[in-house]
């Protein structure tokens, strides 16, 4: 039952995850060892979703850790059988007079799934959080390793830190990007791998912590964070100016870059942080004024070759739009009721998982609805309700296509008949990008001075 369970519900989830967002990248999976155990290591800012994401997408399809509170509720039971799901017993759950049991239970779970050579899910941070920056990291996964190792080995077993990064977590068809980074040996200058040292767990999760942040990109705050992705966007002149083409993975570096800068040279340096700030928002505030965006400022193509693929784009967009339009009518209602429940009492980092299971549970029973309603002998229920979702696919792909079409048109039109707005947002753009490169230029002069054997930045 177990098997069929996993042939069955593992790729209709991974085909779920891919209707949800409209991209799910993964790189650094070349640095998943092929014959060892691994602990994959991810952050955890999307509920159930996270879990979701590293059993589909991360290699040699590991088993996650999921908290009980999850096996309670009996709906999930099918799936978390399916991903082969491990009870987790923390700490909040001590109350249970058989917590002490049941922590040795999945403890010796994880051991002999570690043993067998499978590759298993630990979320070190515990539970899903909203936060713009990785939590303080529970111990359990370092005592899992180490007493994998101790009981069971040698094994060795690697810990993969990973990265989930969202560009929109609570979004539908947002983006997300799954780093790997790494892996780390937990039994690397260790004398004794000794699950019970606390020097020995506290060494191991700090390369834990380390891993995790080489890969995440973690802020102060939800509001700098958004100046930072912003200022990184404008820097990073690599970046696709058509949207459709963007790549999480293109933009993380810079990202990361900025971001890491930004917090060593936020106290050292406040006034070059304030120019950065600044110089951002000036950009942004013309864009508002003239009602054009970023990525039609820097199209670099020449007017003639712009014309005429715009021209391209409307005849596209003439063919598909009546099954788009038919699309919409089909799938308008359950596209509302999902959102509406995700706009409940729901906690920001389970919203994602709002919307996913109860999309799963909303669309089709709108769409039965729809079928009787519209069924007749020429055109039957069925008809209708396999027609709810191929056309709502079309609509998907027709807007994320075809929606900013008149705007281009228009941007378009705009900046080629004033060129004295074109040169303005061009000189403020080269502002921006100018900050940004003195802020990196200063925090690599000020790493390169703090670096013992190097008084002077940029010498050999």
């Amino acid at each position: 039952m177990q098997k069929f369970l996993e042939v069955v519900l593992v790729p209709f989830v991974s085909l779920l995850l891919a209707v949800f967002f409209r991209k799910i990248e993964v790189t650094g999976a070349a640095n998943v060892p092929r014959d060892t155990p691994v602990i994959y290591t991810p952050n955890h800012m999307n509920s159930l979703v996270d879990g979701l994401l590293a059993r589909t997408r991360l290699p040699r399809e590991p088993r996650p850790l999921v908290a009980v509170k999850l096996w309670e509720t009996r709906a999930l039971h099918p799936l978390l059988a399916a991903v082969k799901a491990i009870p987790v017993y923390r700490q909040q759950d001590s109350a249970s007079p058989d917590y002490l049991a049941n922590n040795r239970d999945m403890f010796a779970a994880c051991h002999e799934a570690l043993a067998k050579n499978t590759c298993i899910v630990v979320f070190p941070e515990g539970e899903s959080h909203a936060d713009s920056e990785l939590r303080k990291l529970k111990t359990g996964v370092a005592r899992i390793a180490l007493g994998a190792e101790q009981n069971c080995g040698p094994l060795g077993l690697r810990i993969v830190p990973v990265g989930l990064n969202f560009d929109a977590r609570q979004k539908f068809r947002s983006r997300v990007l799954i780093s790997i980074g790494q892996p780390i040996d937990p039994i690397a200058g260790l004398d004794v791998a000794d699950a019970e040292s606390r020097e020995s767990v506290g060494q191991v999760m700090t390369l834990v912590e380390e891993g995790i942040k080489s890969v995440t990109l973690n802020y102060p705050s939800w509001e700098e964070a958004k100046l930072i992705q912003r200022a990184a966007a404008l820097y990073d002149s690599r970046q696709q100016a058509d949207p459709d083409l963007a790549s999480l993975a293109d933009e993380f570096p810079a990202q990361k870059q900025l971001a890491d800068a930004y917090l060593r040279t936020k106290e050292q340096n406040p006034r070059r942080v304030a120019r950065i700030i600044e110089a951002v928002n000036s950009y942004d505030r013309l864009l508002r004024v003239l009602s054009v965006r970023h990525e039609h400022v820097v199209q670099g193509h020449p007017r003639l070759l712009q014309a005429l693929y715009s021209i391209r784009k409307l005849s596209l967009f003439v063919v598909r739009l009546p099954l788009a339009l038919l699309g919409i009518f089909l799938n308008v209602l359950p596209f509302f009721l999902t959102r509406l429940l995700s706009r409940l009492k729901i906690r920001p980092d389970r919203q994602s998982t709002a919307k996913l299971f109860g999309g799963l549970l909303l669309y089709p029973l709108c769409w039965s609805l729809q079928a009787h309603l519209l069924g007749t002998e020429l055109f039957p229920p069925l008809a209708w309700w396999l027609l709810a979702p191929l056309s709502g696919v079309a609509s998907l792909l027709f807007r994320e296509r075809h929606a900013q079409l008149l705007e281009e048109l228009r941007t378009y039109l705009k900046l080629n008949t004033h060129a004295e707005m074109r040169q303005e947002l061009a000189q403020r753009l080269d502002i921006v990008r100018l900050e940004v490169a003195e802020l990196l230029a200063f925090d690599l002069q000020q790493r390169d001075l703090s670096t013992p054997g190097r008084a002077v930045a940029g010498e050999p």
